[in-house]
């Protein structure tokens, strides 16, 4: 991964964690005969035919292979941008409808680490480290519960107010069903450059949560398996979209998929379209040089 923001992030961030469980005719070649009329007898009366010129040959060249793109996609998209430079984000392809899902467990428990321990994550006991670890690594229902019941006052304010100090101008979060709410692609890597640069809640907290987000094994797919250093993925059913934010080879990336492709059941019983986010991810990669 490049960027000394998001090295000395990582650093930090598995430092901290501790225990945290690691988403492309030719062209006919032409040549033209001179041809000789014989010479008369008579001098004067010496004619040929004019010469005509002979063409230059040329080489097809091959063409250049296009690079990845989601331009005009209406089914799949995607959004990135450096981690060092988030305001040069790059958004292709467009899904009417972009949930949360459980990409949100992320912004929850950025919000629990704020109000519970201040921003602090060397203060989080054994059980509350686990519910952290389970929520980004397993997408545990139960740990993101548990997290959410621990905030106090309106949880939909503090999280909103995250969103608007990383430069999130639009996502509002509700206080309760977080996962239904609409986090665009444009906007998660926003939130992810920022927790790069460690501007979420702490720059402690933003390293620990980057360092919780690596998915188990069987979540392993899409970003997850093109080298990403953080993911979290979110999905639902076998008719709603499929998606996952991460940090990849120095951007901040989130891609979406609206029910392309087979669903497949997760550990956390719902389903998940593994083999498009596979494909898109490959194709981020690419694009981005990574891999």
């Amino acid at each position: 991964m490049r960027g000394p923001a998001l090295a000395a992030t990582l650093a930090v961030g598995l430092a901290l964690a501790g225990c945290a469980t690691p988403a492309d005719a030719p062209t006919s070649t032409q040549r033209s005969a001179t041809t000789e009329v014989p010479v008369s007898q008579t001098p004067a009366q010496s004619t040929t035919t004019p010469t005509t010129p002979t063409p230059t040959p040329t080489r097809a060249t091959p063409t250049e292979r296009s690079e990845p793109s989601l331009v005009g996609d209406t089914a799949n998209a995607w959004a990135f941008t450096p981690v060092d430079d988030p305001g040069a984000v790059v958004l292709e392809g467009s899904v009417t409808r972009q949930r949360a899902w459980s990409t949100s467990k992320v912004l929850v428990a950025a919000a629990f680490l704020e109000d519970v321990v201040d921003g602090d994550p060397t203060r989080l006991d054994e059980q509350q480290r686990a519910w952290v670890a389970r929520a980004l690594s397993e997408s545990d229902m139960d740990s993101l519960l548990a997290m959410r019941r621990a905030i106090s006052g309106d949880r939909g304010e503090r999280m909103t107010a995250i969103l608007r100090s990383v430069g999130d101008e639009r996502t509002i979060a509700p206080a309760d069903r977080e996962g239904t709410m609409e986090w665009r692609v444009e906007d998660q890597v926003l939130f992810m450059a920022a927790l790069a640069r460690g501007e979420v809640v702490s720059p402690a907290t933003s390293a620990y949560l980057i360092a919780a987000m690596q998915p188990v094994e069987s979540q392993s797919w899409g970003l997850g398996g093109v080298g990403a250093a953080a993911v979290k993925g979110g999905w639902l059913t076998p008719t709603t979209e499929t998606r996952q934010m991460g940090l990849l080879d120095g951007y901040a990336v989130a891609v979406i998929s609206d029910a392309v492709g087979p669903a497949v059941l997760q550990s956390d019983g719902d389903d998940a379209h593994v083999e498009q986010l596979d494909r898109l991810a490959a194709m981020l990669a690419e694009r981005l040089g990574a891999g």
